[in-house]
This record gives C-alpha cells, sequence and structure tokens, in this order.
C-alpha cells in the first residue's frame, strides 16, 4: 500500500473508525461514501470532494450532507454496491461480530466490529477498496506503458456551481461529472472557502 497518497490516509481512517464504532451513524456514512469513491477513483459526490479537501471535519460534512448518502452503518438492508457477505457472526468471547466478503475472484476478507452491520460494511468496504486498488495498478501499469499521464490537467472538466441567486463560482472536477454533482439532487450550493 502507498502511504504517501491522502487517499490511503482517508481510507485507512475510514476503516480505523468502523473498527472501533460502537454503533452507526450518519458521519460514517458519509465516511464510508467517500472512502467507496476513492477506492473507484470517481467522485459523484463532487460538493463532498471539495468539503474533504478544504479540510472540513466529518462531523461537519456529515451535518451538510445529512440524509443524501445511504444510511450504510444504521440499517442491515442498505449495502455498499459490489457487498457480497458470504458470512457473519457474533462472537460473545470478543463481543464482536466478524464479516465475510467474497471478492468477484473469490478472495476473502475477514472484519470484525461491534454490531453485524459495521462488521459488513467493514468487510464489504475493505474488499472495495482492495480491488479498486489492484484496478488502479491495472490501469497505472497500462498508462505508464502508453506514455499517458494520470494527472493530465487537460482531460478535467470545467464546473461550474451555481448559488440560489444563479450566480456562478468556478472550480474543476474530475471528467466526466461537470455540473451533475450539485444539479443531480436538484439543489444549488454557494461555496465560500
Amino acid at each position: 500500500m502507498d502511504r504517501q497518497k491522502p487517499e490511503n490516509d482517508i481510507i485507512d481512517r475510514v476503516v480505523s473508525d468502523l473498527e472501533n464504532a460502537t454503533e452507526g451513524s450518519q458521519e460514517l456514512d458519509c465516511m464510508i461514501s467517500y472512502a467507496l469513491e476513492l477506492a473507484r477513483g470517481e467522485f459523484d459526490q463532487v460538493m463532498m470532494e471539495l468539503l474533504v479537501k478544504e479540510g472540513f471535519s466529518w462531523n461537519v460534512i456529515s451535518e451538510i450532507w445529512g440524509g443524501k448518502v445511504p444510511p450504510y452503518t444504521q440499517s442491515l438492508d442498505c449495502g455498499i454496491a459490489g457487498e457480497n457477505i458470504a458470512f457473519a457472526m457474533r462472537s460473545d468471547k470478543r463481543r464482536q461480530w466478524a464479516a465475510v466478503h467474497k471478492g468477484p475472484a473469490g478472495e476473502e476478507v475477514l472484519a470484525w466490529a461491534k454490531t453485524e452491520v459495521l462488521a459488513r460494511r467493514l468487510a464489504a468496504l475493505k474488499g472495495s477498496v482492495a480491488l479498486g486498488r489492484s484496478e488502479r495498478e491495472k490501469t497505472d501499469g497500462k498508462d505508464a506503458e502508453d506514455g499517458e499521464s494520470l494527472d493530465d490537467d487537460g482531460d478535467s472538466e470545467h464546473l461550474r456551481m451555481v448559488s440560489s441567486g444563479n450566480h456562478a463560482t468556478a472550480g474543476h472536477a474530475t471528467a466526466g461529472h461537470g455540473v451533475a454533482g450539485a444539479a443531480r439532487e436538484g439543489e444549488s450550493w454557494t461555496v465560500l472557502f
């Protein structure tokens, strides 16, 4: 694992917070949502990405983002994309739940947490992150062979954020996401940093 990348630090923090949480929360749900986007290398929630990059706390982000992310840690019915829990059980000795996620190639990821839902989401998140990293490594190797740069600013798309007064502010987003991140929710955002 590349410890130099800031996204790895964020993902490690999300994993650690899930391992230590006593119950689910909106804050953990936002952290999972962001970690999943980091693992995929895509950002559908441009506003959340901006708030994280500006250094806002997860408590603040979860208040702003309240109700806009699925309740991953608060409902057994709300699994993450690709979640494939093959087994879950409670250990009275550990006073924790274990969950095993099976990846697409049959790899198993075990996670322990205080509640069943936390163990399930943690196992699936770890599996998703591992899959995303291996796919990015394959892609990075291919791009390096082709002589392409992954950080080419020419590939980024210009983003307009429109406030409720229709005043535009400018920023940049990764290719393919444009205004959709804010407009998809049917809301307008004013961004002040």
